[in-house]
């Protein structure tokens, strides 16, 4: 690598951590590989502007992670391999340990794991494609379902279960009472959010249940009045996307997951904390709110609304 550190500071850590790794007796390769991870990531951080540690937050180490899965290898052709990217990522792990003993930082910045997922990433919109959904929804129930499904981050599961009782309107929280795992949490909503909610139940949802004698708990209900299941939940969302007529849009195939996994990317974006989006979320590891952070590209910054 001809590249050098020009921040003092950082030349400082970075020196600090090679001493650390001699004592801790830490050997790979020639024995300086660990130094070389981390002087790559010192480097990378100063070239984006950044030149105290303490601002490195997890939306550094995502972005970090997407330059590590494209960068190009420094001898041959291609990226790096899947064992170069988890070592990077270790050797990270450990000089964060080393920036917490010597007090350099107070609360360590997460570093994800790699999942060597070649599959096919989830789709995600971007915050424009969102506002074009709700721009172009044509009734109470489709404002509500983006609103449950993006602006609340709910499984697929989770929506079909909902129940109106589980929508308290006047503390601005949504509570999934058994999520994946069996597990209760509360949801925030946005003032947004809870106003399309409130609409539709109070016009739309209460108008199909008009005039009968049943009483149904579900919050997504039919013109019949029974709970709307997953599959006619995702039709919803299909037809929400043709109504846009964008084509790029409608190619994207998404699904009621591609919302939840939008509102990840884009807490992740403006810089939400790690652990709030994983509660937001209900996920019962951090290392999987990673993997919804990081499963989209991002083109450009983005705001959410």
């Amino acid at each position: 690598m001809t590249k050098t550190i020009k921040n003092t500071a950082f030349q400082n850590l970075l020196s600090d951590f090679d001493s650390y790794v001699k004592v801790k007796n830490y050997k790979q390769g020639k024995g300086t590989m660990y130094q070389n991870a981390v002087l790559e990531f010192l480097i990378w951080l100063e070239e984006s502007g950044i030149t105290m540690i303490k601002s490195v937050t997890g939306k550094e180490s995502v972005s970090y992670y997407e330059h590590l899965t494209s960068r190009p290898k420094h001898r041959g052709s291609g990226t790096l391999s899947g064992k170069t990217i988890k070592f990077h990522l270790f050797a990270l792990g450990l000089f964060v340990f080393n920036l917490l003993e010597n007090k350099q930082i107070e609360k360590a910045f997460y570093i994800p794991s790699y999942s060597g997922d070649s599959g096919s990433s989830r789709n995600a919109l971007s915050v424009e494609e969102i506002k074009l959904l709700y721009q172009h929804c044509e009734n109470d129930l489709q404002r509500a379902l983006l609103s449950v499904a993006y602006g609340c981050g709910l499984r697929r599961s989770e929506l079909v279960a909902l129940n109106t009782r589980d929508v308290q309107l006047s503390k601005g929280m949504l509570i999934v009472r058994d999520g994946k795992g069996s597990k209760r949490r509360e949801v925030p909503m946005s003032d947004m959010v809870a106003g399309h909610i409130k609409r539709y139940i109070a016009e739309e949802r209460y108008e199909k249940l008009k005039g009968s004698n049943q009483i149904e708990d579900a919050f997504f209900i039919h013109d019949s009045g029974k709970r709307m299941n997953g599959e006619y939940l995702n039709d919803t969302l299909k037809k929400m996307t043709e109504q846009t007529s964008s084509y790029e849009l409608i190619q994207k195939d998404i699904t009621l997951h591609c919302l939840r996994h939008s509102i990840a990317s884009h807490l992740m974006e403006k810089n939400a904390g790690i652990d709030f989006i994983r509660v937001f979320l209900g996920h019962s590891q951090i290392n999987t709110t990673y993997i919804y952070a990081v499963k989209n590209k991002r083109r450009k910054p983005v705001t959410t609304f």
